[in-house]
């Protein structure tokens, strides 16, 4: 067989996963925005048995025989790059049975409903039998690999391609030492936070934000669509196809603001990878990591600064009555004050990765065996406590604020800081090119994005994190910026000595 037939067939077969994939991310878009509740058990059902026959395709033998062919001859870079993706994807799930698989589907979408039903009812213990199976499964799914490194490890390497515990131990040591001690020092001004940000907020005129931060950010209608969830997420349909959802909260008006900015961010990425890519697997195989420096990028670095906001603003004033004794320097300050807060989703950029550090300790112990999910919700209080001086009133607030244990997606949480720590590095390569203060105060976004795609977007996951930040910063991955950007920033908006 030649390579070009090897490579027809592989094509051939890669679209019928894209195809099955494309039903699916529909599903789960659907179930998680506008479908009835009652309905869910037999979506899931049928979910379920639509990922069972993706699995059967993705690792049928022909398909692995492809793959592992095809990974011994001469191609083009990125079809190179992109048969190497896929090998060490298969090699992950090619051994486990098919019943595994399906059963671990459907306990993910059954997890899920509990976990918001529990949320919502701030009722940990109807959730944590699903929350010790899920740990359970997955340690067992991962099992079935040939990889013999400790399960939490290569569930960190699934989500940031070559990153390791040490490697996260080291970063987190570093925002320890030098970002904590900071943010004491703005806490203990003791800094109250403005009244206006919980004034009450008609959903209807946090619609009409939306509207102006859509155009703004060139956010296309023809090619997005903002929904509503429990929890903001983005999803990728095709490149011509991003949709985002947003969560409206009538006393926290800004929630919708930067949940908007934020999931645009991904979307954005998703929306700008080189159309040829379209329905490759390399299309949308970007590590979480490097997604959440868009998303970070777009939500606080561009999102909460002055020249962002200077031409919006009066428009923004237009619609919320409520902000029409707000000056535009409060407002900078408001949505940049810097609060101990229980929200994740919520945190400002300081207090943010403490968060984080909290379900990364968590999921390290839970699996490493020094924890079990019996009392973990007084473990999670005790750590909030602890780092971030304030403790949940109750578990709605706490362990069940977050989606991400309920989809099996441990390992998922370390990505959030590590790509708000590559988000600073871009920022500092992209101001280097153009004047992105200028940009902002002239309306001129399309120039941030054009930037972004030329350097970024256009790649898709072409290439591993640190191939592309020595590409276009001509450094690999640097904390030091994140850590300048934050004490640089809250200094300056806050008048800290250093």
């Amino acid at each position: 067989m030649t390579v070009e037939t090897k490579l027809n067939q592989f094509r051939e077969i890669s679209e019928k996963i894209s195809a099955y994939s494309l039903a699916l991310t529909t599903l789960n878009w659907d179930s998680s925005t506008i479908a009835p509740k009652k309905g869910a058990s037999y979506r899931n059902k049928m979910a379920a048995l639509l990922s069972g026959e993706l699995f059967s395709i993705a690792t049928s033998s022909e398909f692995v025989a492809l793959i592992d062919d095809l990974s011994t001859e001469t191609l083009d870079e990125v079809t190179t790059r992109e048969i190497k993706q896929i090998k060490k994807n298969l090699d992950k799930n090619r051994f486990i049975p098919k019943e595994v698989y399906v059963e671990y589907a459907q306990l993910t979408r059954d997890a899920e409903n509990v976990w918001e039903t529990a949320r919502d009812q701030q009722d940990y213990e109807s959730f944590k039998p699903y929350l010790k199976k899920l740990i359970e499964m997955t340690k067992t799914v991962v099992s079935y690999r040939k990889d013999k490194r400790p399960v939490y490890e290569q569930l960190i390497d699934d989500f940031e391609t070559g990153i390791t515990i040490a490697d996260y131990d080291v970063f987190f040591k570093k925002l320890k030492e030098e970002i904590v001690p900071f943010l004491h020092k703005i806490i203990d001004r003791k800094i109250e936070q403005p009244e206006w940000l919980c004034r009450n907020i008609s959903i209807e005129k946090q619609r009409k934000v939306v509207e102006i931060l859509m155009e703004y950010l060139n956010y296309d209608k023809s090619s997005g669509y903002i929904g509503e969830s429990a929890h903001p997420f983005s999803s990728h349909f095709s490149v011509h196809d991003n949709r985002v959802t947003v969560r409206y909260h009538k006393d926290m008006f800004t929630s919708s603001i930067f949940a908007l900015i934020h999931e645009v961010g991904h979307a954005t990425y998703n929306g700008q990878v080189d159309e040829a890519y379209q329905g490759r697997a390399i299309a949308d195989s970007m590590t979480y990591g490097m997604h959440e420096s868009q998303s970070r990028l777009y939500e606080n670095m561009l999102g909460r600064s002055h020249s962002f906001w200077s031409s919006i603003y009066p428009k923004v004033q237009a619609v919320v009555s409520e902000l029409h004794d707000v000056t535009l320097d409060e407002f900078i300050q408001g949505i940049n004050h810097v609060a101990l807060s229980l929200i994740r989703i919520e945190a400002d950029e300081l207090t943010y990765p403490l968060h984080i550090m909290v379900r990364y300790e968590i999921e390290q112990a839970l699996f490493n065996g020094t924890l079990d999910v019996e009392g973990l919700d007084n473990v999670w209080s005790d750590k909030y406590e602890e780092y971030l001086g304030i403790r949940p009133p109750h578990n709605g607030l706490g362990i069940l604020q977050d989606i991400h244990w309920s989809g099996g997606a441990f390992g998922y949480f370390p990505t959030y800081a590590l790509g708000s720590a590559y988000s600073a590095q871009w920022m500092g390569a992209m101001r280097k090119d153009i004047d992105v203060e200028k940009c902002l105060e002239n309306n001129d976004f399309k120039s941030v994005n054009d930037w972004l795609k030329n350097n970024v977007h256009r790649h898709g996951g072409v290439y591993e994190p640190n191939e592309l930040l020595l590409s276009v910063t001509g450094e690999t991955f640097n904390p030091q910026y994140y850590v300048d950007y934050l004490i640089e920033k809250y200094s300056r908006l806050f008048i800290v000595s250093e």
